[in-house]
């Protein structure tokens, strides 16, 4: 199953990188417990949106959850790779540069996502 997790807050999540990395390995380990796999992010100041892969997942942490068809998964990748074009805290930014590669986005070879890995940077580039 396939899930688009969001937390929006008036507060800041993180100051500078070190909140942030702090925060996302966090996140990460918390799903990893839980048997979800991160498969593209995107932590904004006050705004985290997760593409999740897994069993069943209703509720994590004060994050919306919701469950996403397969076929609105390509567009999800593309929402998150518009906005994180400006973002250093995204899998599209991951893809590029070198980071802790907190999802499954940014590992290279790991078999997971439903698409290659060539579709979802298409659509990321609005080239689909």
């Amino acid at each position: 199953m396939y899930y688009h997790a969001m937390k929006e807050t008036g507060e800041v999540l993180y100051t500078h990188e070190e909140e942030a990395v702090r925060y996302l390995f966090t996140l990460t380990a918390r799903l990893a417990a839980k048997n979800i796999i991160l498969l593209d992010y995107l932590l904004e100041p006050k705004k985290c949106h997760l593409l999740l892969h897994g069993g069943t997942l209703t509720h994590f942490e004060d994050f919306t959850i919701k469950k996403v068809q397969l076929n609105d998964l390509l567009h999800l990748f593309s929402y998150l790779g518009s906005k994180g074009k400006s973002y250093p805290y995204s899998g599209l930014h991951e893809c590029y540069f070198r980071s802790p590669c907190f999802c499954e986005l940014g590992k290279v070879g790991f078999e997971v996502l439903p698409f290659s890995l060539k579709e979802v940077l298409a659509v990321k580039h609005d080239q689909r």
